[in-house]
Protein backbone atom coordinates (compact mmCIF):
# COMPACT_ATOMS: atom_id res chain seq x y z
CA UNK A 1 0.00 0.00 0.00
CA UNK A 2 1.27 3.81 -0.82
CA UNK A 3 1.63 5.85 1.55
CA UNK A 4 -1.60 7.76 0.72
CA UNK A 5 -3.32 5.05 1.39
CA UNK A 6 -1.43 3.63 4.05
CA UNK A 7 -3.00 7.29 6.13
CA UNK A 8 -6.54 6.87 4.53
CA UNK A 9 -6.40 3.54 6.30
CA UNK A 10 -4.95 4.62 9.37
CA UNK A 11 -7.78 7.82 9.02
CA UNK A 12 -10.58 5.07 8.28
CA UNK A 13 -9.86 2.77 11.53
CA UNK A 14 -9.71 6.33 13.69
CA UNK A 15 -13.22 7.34 12.12
CA UNK A 16 -14.91 3.50 12.41
CA UNK A 17 -13.51 2.42 15.20
CA UNK A 18 -13.05 4.94 17.57
CA UNK A 19 -14.63 8.50 16.75
CA UNK A 20 -17.12 8.59 14.33
CA UNK A 21 -18.87 11.86 15.83
CA UNK A 22 -15.41 13.62 14.66
CA UNK A 23 -17.00 13.55 10.94
CA UNK A 24 -20.55 13.65 11.75
CA UNK A 25 -21.76 9.86 11.38
CA UNK A 26 -23.78 7.61 13.57
CA UNK A 27 -22.70 3.91 12.52
CA UNK A 28 -25.35 1.21 12.59
CA UNK A 29 -25.98 -1.61 14.45
CA UNK A 30 -22.88 -3.99 13.65
CA UNK A 31 -20.49 -0.91 12.58
CA UNK A 32 -21.34 -0.20 9.21
CA UNK A 33 -22.12 3.15 7.62
CA UNK A 34 -22.25 3.58 3.96
CA UNK A 35 -19.71 4.19 1.90
CA UNK A 36 -20.80 7.69 0.24
CA UNK A 37 -21.92 9.19 3.41
CA UNK A 38 -18.87 8.02 5.08
CA UNK A 39 -16.52 9.67 1.77
CA UNK A 40 -18.90 12.96 2.07
CA UNK A 41 -18.32 13.49 5.49
CA UNK A 42 -14.95 12.81 6.06
CA UNK A 43 -14.32 15.25 2.35
CA UNK A 44 -16.45 18.17 4.38
CA UNK A 45 -14.00 17.66 7.66
CA UNK A 46 -11.24 18.95 5.50
CA UNK A 47 -10.21 15.12 4.51
CA UNK A 48 -9.98 14.48 0.64
CA UNK A 49 -11.08 11.12 -0.01
CA UNK A 50 -12.98 9.23 -2.54
CA UNK A 51 -15.16 5.82 -3.14
CA UNK A 52 -12.33 4.33 -5.10
CA UNK A 53 -9.68 5.34 -2.38
CA UNK A 54 -11.71 3.49 0.32
CA UNK A 55 -12.17 0.39 -2.07
CA UNK A 56 -8.45 0.47 -2.69
CA UNK A 57 -7.78 0.66 1.05
CA UNK A 58 -9.94 -2.60 1.75
CA UNK A 59 -8.49 -4.51 -1.10
CA UNK A 60 -4.85 -3.81 -0.29
CA UNK A 61 -5.08 -3.71 3.42
CA UNK A 62 -3.09 -6.90 4.51
CA UNK A 63 -5.17 -6.81 7.86
CA UNK A 64 -7.90 -6.96 6.48
CA UNK A 65 -9.22 -4.55 8.93
CA UNK A 66 -12.38 -2.73 7.30
CA UNK A 67 -15.22 -5.39 5.27
CA UNK A 68 -17.06 -3.99 2.64
CA UNK A 69 -21.19 -4.88 2.98
CA UNK A 70 -22.22 -7.74 -0.24
CA UNK A 71 -24.32 -4.93 -2.22
CA UNK A 72 -20.93 -2.67 -1.82
CA UNK A 73 -22.87 0.29 -0.47
CA UNK A 74 -21.40 0.01 3.20
CA UNK A 75 -18.35 -0.38 4.99
CA UNK A 76 -17.17 -1.41 8.50
CA UNK A 77 -14.39 -2.25 11.02
CA UNK A 78 -13.54 -5.66 11.65
CA UNK A 79 -11.53 -6.69 14.52
CA UNK A 80 -9.66 -9.47 12.74
CA UNK A 81 -9.38 -11.20 9.52
CA UNK A 82 -12.34 -10.54 7.09
CA UNK A 83 -13.72 -14.04 6.95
Amino acid sequence: MNKRLTKICKYLTFVLRHHPEAIGIQLEPYGWVEIDKLVQNANAAGKSITREHVQQVVEQDEEKAFAISEDGMKIRAVLGPAK
